[in-house]
């Protein structure tokens, strides 16, 4: 803050809070005290001019007078009785004396006078005199003449009381004057002492005028230098500033303005800004926008109204434009004041960063898919190696056979890990990895890790084993699969990486809230250097040990690991040292599972239970699908049992006590959900059964629902012979947990690994049969649903139909573009695009089933 400022602000400090207001004070007083010095003026004046006229003068003439009157007319009466003077000049003598005397009792001039006890006696004495004297001078003159010497006798004793009387009048008269004089001089004194203050007063008037007009001087001059600075700040503004009044016209406008718009100062001036700025489409409705905002939600001097629209130049150039407008507390006379940037730059700057994000998402997108595609399209045949190797288990091989297929299986198995991997790499990339949160068994799935991974373990010399440090720790509820596939990333590393040493898996439940559990893998192997440690968890990263070089690998396992655990919620880290071994910790919230959601053994591992033949009820309408999974039951050594429609299957479970229940979704009649919910709710012999849901395909939320009907299990179809297989050995060990699975669809045109499945699980001749059976179907189902306009409902019942059998036979893209037919469908909706795709993709998927037919044909 500069020096005046500074010097207004201590002006203006608790010695003066309120000038103003003490200056008015101070007027009043003054103003006051000259009203007062006026008045005693006026009556001093009042004084001086009774003293200076003639009536007191005369009054005391006239009482000085009444003596010799007297004496005069004591004299006329000698003068009578000796014949000098006329009888007539005596009564006019007394005639003179009589009337002074009655001046003075009735004259408001001796008021004073006649409050003197002397002058009342005096008076009283005369007054008694004369009205005796009366009757005699008004007597004839014989009379009179007679009387003469009496009334001559009775005026000379008269005439000390004549003289005390004027005597007593003078004296009242000299007291009064002194008096009055006295006063006179007592006001003079008031007069000079307000005159004294009013002197007083003005000076210090005076002094508070000087002092107010160093501030006012200083705050003029605080103001001017503020107000400088705020035209050099709105001049060197790189936004254009308008200052509008109440109605819109333009009172000032800087030199930005002046560029921007293309108006000198004189021409924008009076001008209206709307129109001025504006294009003509665009001014009303901010006008209106503006008002509203004013009128209801601003408040004056405390907000202002934000927002972008167009502008337009003088020459008619449009650009776009950044506007913030704030109004004056003035309720009276408001004043707005708009700032205008010109964002022409920014938009194309902010278009150009869009095109490039979408650029580089486009590109993330592309290298996802491909991934994806890729891994897709690899793991499609690898599924099929393994699949056959699976089912040449079936038959006898000799010792050396099974070596050999050992050998394959394995070296398959880590194939499809790397696939696997690079798979889950394109799903964190796309952001559709995520946790699933169901009940499994940890002791299983260690057991599970370990039985995967020991003979790997056991062929570089090391031992491999887990053991629990929390008694009691087993069924907790989380993502098993993701948890697993960490696990064995962990160990395979560790073992790949130690040689004729140990592996130690360890797991803990921690203190604490939240249900952690830390997961440990300790080698004895190289160890890592510290300056290394952070490098393990990146892609594609691999160190130059010893053993690096031997153990290979594609540097996924850590980064992938790092990820799967992040979708968990939960820390990964390591402690190593070099040649001292490594300590891989997971730490992840596990809490225990809810007494009802006890899994199935076998689902958090590979352990097996021991298999007995079940009686199954199979409730499906799709006789192709009922054909194919009573193949894979009776293979399995498994009574079956069909029912056409949920109607059917609630019959059957009342009169019928079945080991399993597998209950298709859609079906007529009575769809499954509905018969599942019959079932429960019953008292039949199957109202306790575990239900197995079957499904083509079904949304999340469906799933749900699913569970709530008392569904325990859920598959999709198609069928997978292992799953299906591992979920009755399950039931027939009598664990009828509450977890609801979906299998992970396929991907490609057809599935061969499930159609070699299923050619090893069906006749040739019944498999024929089926497909010409399913190619008719398709034919006609794929006609319809291009063809009609058929409602939401219909078509999403018979898109069901047609997935749920091309999920049996492996038409893996057909069955998830029906999917997807049916999941609008499902929502009110019609996927004409997706409709669209139907006829060439049946085209495509007939043409490569016809292919593995003709190849099935020559391999026997």
């Amino acid at each position: 803050m500069d020096e005046p400022s500074r010097d207004v602000l201590q002006d203006a400090g608790p010695a003066d809070e309120a000038p103003g207001s003490r200056t008015l004070l101070w007027v009043f007083l003054l103003l006051l005290c000259f009203g007062a010095a006026v008045g005693m003026g006026w009556l001093v004046l009042r004084e001086i001019e009774d003293l200076g006229t003639a009536n007191s003068d005369n009054a005391q003439w006239s009482l000085a007078q009444t003596e010799v009157e007297f004496l005069q007319f004591q004299l006329a009466i000698e003068r009578a009785g000796e014949e000098e003077v006329s009888l007539d000049t005596l009564r006019r003598r007394f005639d003179v004396f009589y009337s002074r005397i009655g001046t003075f009792a009735s004259a408001s001039t001796y008021s004073a006078v006649r409050s003197s006890p002397e002058f009342i006696a005096a008076n009283e004495e005369i007054t008694d005199f004369l009205d005796a004297a009366v009757p005699v001078i008004d007597s004839p003159d014989a009379q009179l003449a007679a009387a003469l010497p009496a009334l001559s006798a009775e005026a000379q004793a008269l005439l000390p009381q004549v003289r005390a009387l004027s005597l007593a009048g003078l004296a009242s008269f000299a007291e009064s004057s002194d008096e009055r004089r006295e006063d006179v001089r007592r006001t003079l004194a008031q007069m000079v002492g307000v005159l004294g203050l009013l002197l007083g007063g003005f000076a210090l008037l005076t002094n508070s005028f000087r002092r107010l007009y160093r501030v006012s001087r200083r705050q003029a001059q605080a103001m001017e230098r503020a107000g400088d600075r705020m035209r050099a700040i709105v001049e060197a503004a790189a936004d254009a500033i308008l200052v509008c009044d109440r109605d819109g016209a333009i009172l000032d406008m800087n030199t930005a303005g002046v560029r921007l718009f293309g108006y000198s100062r004189e021409e924008g001036i009076g001008r209206r800004a709307l129109e001025t700025i504006y294009p003509a489409d665009v001014a009303p409705a901010l006008q209106e926008a503006t008002r509203a905002f004013f009128q209801e939600d601003g408040r004056a001097g405390t907000t202002a109204l934000h927002y972008e629209t167009e502008a337009v130049s003088r020459s008619g150039r449009r650009f776009p434009a950044e506007v913030s407008i704030a109004r004056t507390a003035d309720e009276t006379d408001p004043i707005y004041v708009a700032f205008i940037r010109d964002i022409s730059r920014r938009k194309e700057a902010e278009e150009g960063l869009t095109e490039a994000r979408d650029k580089a998402l486009a590109g993330e997108r592309a290298k996802a898919e491909f991934l994806a595609v890729m891994s897709h399209e690899m793991r499609t045949p690898l599924n099929g190696l393994m699949g056959t190797m699976q089912l040449m288990r079936d038959h006898s091989l000799s010792q050396r056979q099974s070596e050999l297929l050992d050998r394959m299986h394995s070296s398959g198995r880590l194939l499809l890990g790397l696939v696997n991997d690079v798979l889950d790499l394109a799903k964190f990339e796309a952001g559709k990895l995520k946790a699933e949160r169901r009940p499994f068994s940890v002791s299983a799935l260690l057991d599970g890790v370990v039985e995967t991974t020991a003979t790997l373990a056991s062929s570089n010399g090391n031992s491999l084993r887990w053991r629990p440090l929390t008694p009691g720790l087993d069924i907790v509820r989380g993502d098993s699969r993701r948890l697993r596939q960490v696990l064995l990333n962990l160990v395979g590393n560790a073992v790949k990486f130690t040689r004729a040493g140990s592996i130690d898996i360890e797991v803990e439940r921690l203190p604490g809230e939240g249900g952690l559990v830390e997961f440990r893998v300790a080698d004895t192997g190289i160890g890592i250097a510290e300056a290394q440690l952070e490098r393990i968890f990146q892609d594609f990263e691999t160190l130059d040990s010893s053993y690096s070089r031997q153990a290979g690998g594609t540097g996924l396992g850590l980064g992938i690991a790092r990820r799967l655990v992040g979708v968990m919620g939960g820390e990964i880290g390591v402690e190593s040292e070099p040649g001292e071994g490594s300590l891989f910790w997971v730490r992840l919230s596990l809490p225990p599972a809810e007494a009802e959601e006890t899994p199935l053994p076998g689902q958090g591992g590979n352990a097996t239970l021991p298999v007995r033949p079940l009686d199954v009820l199979l409730v499906e309408d799709n006789e192709m699908n009922r054909f194919v999974a009573r193949g894979l039951l009776e293979s399995e050594g498994h009574k079956v049992t069909e029912a056409v429609d949920g109607r059917a299957g609630v019959e059957w479970a009342e009169s019928h006590p079945f080991d399993v229940i597998l209950m298709d979704i859609s079906m007529p009649v009575m769809d499954g959900q509905t018969a599942a919910r019959k079932i429960r709710a019953g008292s039949g012999r199957s109202a306790t059964t575990p239900i197995i849901a079957l499904t083509a395909h079904a949304l999340p939320e469906e799933v749900e629902r699913f569970r709530e009907a008392g569904m325990a299990h859920c598959l999709s179809k198609p069928i997978d012979r292992k799953v299906l297989s591992g979920l009755l050995r399950g039931i027939a060990a009598g664990y009828s947990g509450g977890s609801v699975t979906m299998a992970e669809p396929a991907s490609g045109l057809i599935d061969r690994a499930q159609l070699g499945e299923l050619s090893q699980t069906i006749r040739p001749a019944d498999l024929e049969r089926l497909l010409a059976t399913f190619r008719a179907e398709m034919d006609e189902g794929v006609t319809r649903l291009t063809a009609s306009d058929l409602p939401p409902a219909e078509l999403g019942a018979l898109a069901h139909k047609c997935a749920g059998s091309c999920a049996t036979l492996g038409l893996t893209a057909l069955r998830q573009l029906l999917g997807r037919v049916e999941t609008a469908a499902k929502r009110g909706e019609v996927s004409e695009g997706d409709l669209a795709q139907l006829p060439e993709l049946w085209a495509e998927s007939r043409q490569a089933l016809d292919a593995w037919q003709g190849e099935q044909a020559l391999t026997e």
